[in-house]
């Protein structure tokens, strides 16, 4: 969290404005993004998912992949973002979460709330989205940053189970991607990890309903389909390079 992230007042930020606009200068020009297994189910429809595993902690996180190139991001065109979904950690904008505690039963507890980065260059927008109604209520925008944050937040918990049940069952492979474009530029993807579709289609009924019961069966199998999103970004790529 950033040294100007503060919790969001309906007093103190009741007539805040945010730019949603999605464009380079908002840092939005990536080639690729974390993603959180709670969205697999929409990303896996437009962007190949890759696992990437921290050399010093040996954590594994997911990648939603937007473009080849450095600072290419293949959906973000001259009005805003050309995909369908605009995966969590860029839709959240300057919005994140922090914890505060409170005490229940005799406990402390810490429990999520909503910050804001007063130093995103998104915040203050004179033309911008409003956050609050002008009697305090929340508006459509910020109740749709709500559900992303929470999208974020459950993820975050649900990705620890995700990544522990396909290393526990020896399912994560590394995988050399390796993407030949219209011009013969060869394009590589070093040093990720995917799910072995052989190990998991031999996976005997216990092991396929623990999966199943952990809620992470169908992330495998969104995540294995999502790998056909490639040849949508190749498209994309040769339809750019056509242009320039």
């Amino acid at each position: 969290m950033t040294d100007k992230a503060v919790v969001l007042s309906n007093e103190e930020h009741k007539d805040l404005k945010i730019d949603v606009r999605h464009c380079a200068k908002y840092g939005d020009n990536v080639n690729r993004t974390l993603a959180f297994s709670t969205e697999f189910g929409e990303l896996h429809k437009e962007y190949p998912i890759l696992f990437h595993k921290d050399p010093q902690t040996s954590a594994f996180q997911a990648h939603a992949i937007l473009g080849f190139d450095r600072d290419e991001n293949l959906f973000l065109g001259d009005d805003g973002w050309l995909g369908n979904y605009v995966p969590a950690i860029l839709a959240r904008g300057p919005f994140l979460i922090g914890f505060q505690n409170r005490e229940i039963d005799g406990k402390m507890h810490q429990e999520p709330i909503i910050h804001i980065d007063m130093d995103n260059p998104r915040v203050g927008a004179d033309d911008g989205q409003a956050v609050f109604l002008p009697f305090g209520g929340d508006t459509p925008y910020l109740e749709r940053i709500m559900r992303t944050l929470q999208l974020i937040h459950q993820g975050a918990i649900l990705d620890k189970i995700l990544f522990a049940s396909l290393e526990s069952m020896d399912l994560l492979e590394p995988v050399s991607i390796q993407v030949t474009l219209s011009n013969i530029q060869q394009v590589n993807f070093p040093g990720y990890y995917t799910i072995n579709a052989e190990k998991l289609a031999q996976l005997d009924g216990e092991s396929l309903e623990k999966l199943n019961k952990q809620g992470v069966l169908s992330l495998a199998f969104f995540a294995l389909s999502s790998l056909g999103n490639f040849h949508q970004l190749i498209a994309l790529k040769n339809k750019k390079a056509a242009i320039a």
